[in-house]
């Protein structure tokens, strides 16, 4: 059973978000809309220097905590349907997940649509990535981690990188990941009424203004899911129960584990989409600290992936699959 807290935000979100975000609606007007939103989530962490640089040739917000590694860092890729971004919703949450890490991180501004729409993003993402080996940081000491087309980025990233032979990070995360490109999957279907926060008349604005006509849906920098996981690093997953994209999450977790990847997939009960970023949520600080101790696993003793057993009994269906 999900929390009251949580309840109450899906019931938040299916008045406030998913009637307002449809297939007329300007990049202006969602862009307007998260950012009201974003009050929810833009608290800023405590002793957290945000300072404005580049990556890669990326425009970057780099959050750096007291006491962090100097060797070790996570490279977060954010949401926002490829057109829009908000960057104070995630100081406190990169802020509160850094403390727990002893990382600093780096949160691209890659170009967005519609003003720049597909390959700007893959490309922006993929720079980024390699600006940080430029840097000289190890790829075992990197953590990629993206939410919605940010998980999509992602995996795509790590799927180019693996195209121009660099190395491998630590682990990657995804929170409710984009992997098949607004195709009419099951989930997509089945919860199409069901999705707390998206209708299916927002996911046709976001296609539209990301892909270009004749786009191919199935290029694996637009949908992960058809290109090849093979050589991925430890992978986990996150997306909930009610969410159109949980095909998305099963599929991709699914095809990487048969291609050998170690995959801990984990679909949250009646979990609004990206919820790990609300830190009022029970679930959010329980979600958190399941990634902190997947991350830290990795960083550690990449051979020896284990999850926390501290999730309560109902919450989450866990899927692990070995390589």
């Amino acid at each position: 059973m999900p929390s009251i807290q949580s309840r109450l935000l899906n019931g938040l979100l299916r008045s406030l978000m998913r009637p307002r975000i449809n297939e007329k609606t300007s990049a202006t007007e969602v862009r307007d809309r998260i950012e009201r939103l974003g009050g929810l989530l833009s608290k800023p962490w405590p002793h957290q220097t945000v300072s404005k640089t580049e990556l890669g040739g990326v425009p970057c917000d780099y959050l750096e905590q007291p006491g962090a590694h100097p060797a070790r860092t996570l490279l977060y890729l954010h949401g926002g349907g490829f057109m829009f971004h908000a960057p104070d919703t995630y100081h406190s949450f990169l802020g509160h997940l850094c403390s727990l890490i002893g990382t600093s991180a780096w949160l691209p501004d890659y170009r967005l649509a519609p003003e720049h729409p597909f390959p700007a993003a893959p490309e922006d993402c993929l720079a980024a990535y390699r600006g940080l080996l430029d840097k000289g940081i190890a790829a075992e000491n990197i953590v990629v981690m993206g939410d919605s087309a940010g998980g999509c980025l992602t995996l795509v990233t790590l799927q180019q990188a693996l195209k121009e032979g660099l190395p491998m990070p630590a682990c990657a995360v995804t929170l409710s990941a984009v992997t098949e490109g607004y195709s009419p999957s099951a989930s997509y279907i089945a919860n199409r009424n069901r999705d707390p926060m998206f209708s299916q008349r927002a996911t046709m604005l976001f296609r539209d203004s990301y892909l270009p006509p004749a786009t191919d849906a199935t290029d694996p920098r637009v949908s992960p899911y058809y290109g090849d996981f093979t050589g991925f690093p430890p992978l986990l997953m996150f997306v909930g129960s009610t969410e159109m994209l949980l095909s998305d999450t099963i599929g991709a977790s699914r095809k990487a584990a048969l291609q050998g990847v170690s995959v801990h997939a984990q679909v949250w009960k009646s979990m609004a989409h990206v919820w790990p970023l609300f830190r009022q949520l029970p679930e959010a600080r329980v979600g958190r600290a399941t990634i902190a101790k997947f991350i830290n696993q990795a960083l550690d003793n990449p051979a020896g992936i284990e999850l926390p057993e501290e999730i309560p009994q109902g919450w989450v269906t866990m899927n692990t699959f070995p390589s």
